[in-house]
């Protein structure tokens, strides 16, 4: 049994530093994200979007990206060229001015990943595969922006599965940036 001194010793040399810490880094999260926010476009950022952003070109930016998809062990399943596809139906929509300068989505996939979604709910096939956008608002040449598609659900269960492609989404995206 733990006499009080050992428990008081284990909180403060266990839990204290977490409380201490994770506070500063919490508030430093923060003020990265509302940093990274004023490095974006004047478009507010959906709540549903992770945005990343750096003034690299779009083809070191769309080199790295690749590299980095491939080095973590995945295969392009898909390439959407989405700037393509806005441009060649910009007239029968009415749209007079390109919104991106350029503009691909890269689809992939990581099978123990989406094993591990599909194994905890068949439903979840719905969120394969994975998804990058990399872009360039026609506003903002100097900027290249990568983002995903985040899963915003209360399921805490598909929620837990989704959290580990999240973080693969993550770091692909900050080897680029």
């Amino acid at each position: 049994m733990k006499t009080p001194l050992v428990k008081f010793l284990l909180f403060f040399l266990v839990v204290s530093p977490i409380v201490l810490f994770g506070t500063s880094f919490s508030d430093e999260n923060k003020e990265q994200n509302e940093n990274q926010k004023k490095k974006h476009s004047s478009f507010e950022i959906p709540s549903y979007a992770n945005v990343f952003s750096t003034e690299s070109t779009f083809l070191d930016a769309k080199s790295d990206l690749l590299e980095a998809i491939t080095n973590n062990g995945l295969v392009i399943s898909y390439i959407s060229h989405a700037k393509n596809m806005l441009e060649n139906t910009a007239i029968v929509s009415g749209i007079t001015k390109p919104v991106y300068s350029d503009a691909e989505i890269y689809l992939f996939c990581k099978a123990n990943l989406s094993h591990n979604l599909v194994a905890g709910n068949p439903h979840n096939i719905v969120l394969c595969p994975y998804s990058i956008a990399i872009y360039v608002l026609t506003d903002e040449p100097e900027r290249v922006y990568l983002s995903y598609r985040k899963v915003e659900t209360s399921d805490k269960k598909v929620k837990a599965l989704t959290q580990p492609i999240e973080g693969l989404l993550i770091q692909i995206i900050e080897e680029v940036i």
